[in-house]
Parts: C-alpha cells; structure tokens; sequence
C-alpha cells in the first residue's frame, strides 16, 4: 500500500488517537515513531515504501481524505473486511469508465473516525485491455 502520489505526506488530524487505532486496526499500518501528537506511519508496496505523518491539531482541524493505493492481491485482502463495515466499492464499468486508458481502477471509500475518508484504489489486472503495440487497444 501506498500514498497516492498527488497526496501529501503530512496529514493535520483534530484528534490523533481514534484515526491511528483505526488504520493500524483495519489496514496493520505500521507506526515507525509515536509521540503524544503524532504519529509516524510506513507503507509498502513492491519494495517502494512511503510514509505518512499524522499530526493532531487544534480540535477544529478540518477533516478530509486519506488516498492510498494497493496493489490488486492486497485490495482483494482487504475489500471484503471493509464493505462489511460499511465501505462502498466503485469499479471502472461501461457505464463509469476508467480514466487510465486500457485499465481497469477499483475504488474503495469509508468515513474514518473524526469525519475523515479513505479512497482505497486498486487498478484490477484482470480487467485491463491488452494494448497493442501502438498504444491502441
């Protein structure tokens, strides 16, 4: 699992403790260095690793989105744990296409504590169109 790469690494929380317990709880982040206001979090993916710093603000710190991007095997993992809990699972269809050319995007959201969101995405090998040899499919 990774940040997505337009996300920023540093992350302003109103409070600090519910959201950590959550993501170490649900997706086994690892915290690599806690202090009482922050939290600094390690992620994984094919031998990339990222990392996110929680830091807990004023109360009033406004809520947003956590992105994180998986790789297939790991969405797979974790996709079924998640909509059991109430997290709603958007795929690339006819209807909704994907906005990578030849590939298929899976989506994941759920409220996290203290009015935050995760985007979990995952892009499904299975359903990617095979590019030719000209980009075209």
């Amino acid at each position: 699992m990774q940040r997505l790469s337009l996300e920023p690494a540093a992350l302003h929380v109103a409070r600090l403790t519910p959201l950590l317990e959550w993501l170490q709880t649900h997706l086994a982040l690892q915290i690599l260095l806690r202090t009482p206001y922050s939290a600094y979090l390690e992620l994984h993916c094919e031998g990339h690793n990222s990392h996110v710093l929680l830091l807990e603000e004023h109360p009033d710190a406004p809520a947003s989105t956590l992105g994180l991007e998986a790789d297939n095997a790991e969405f797979e993992h974790l996709a079924p744990r998640l909509t059991s809990q109430g997290a709603r699972c958007l795929e690339a269809s006819r209807e909704h296409p994907s906005a990578s050319r030849g590939c298929a995007w899976r989506v994941l959201t759920m409220p996290l504590p203290g009015d935050w969101q995760l985007m979990l995405l995952a892009l499904d090998p299975y359903r990617c169109q095979h590019l030719g040899p000209h980009g075209l499919a």
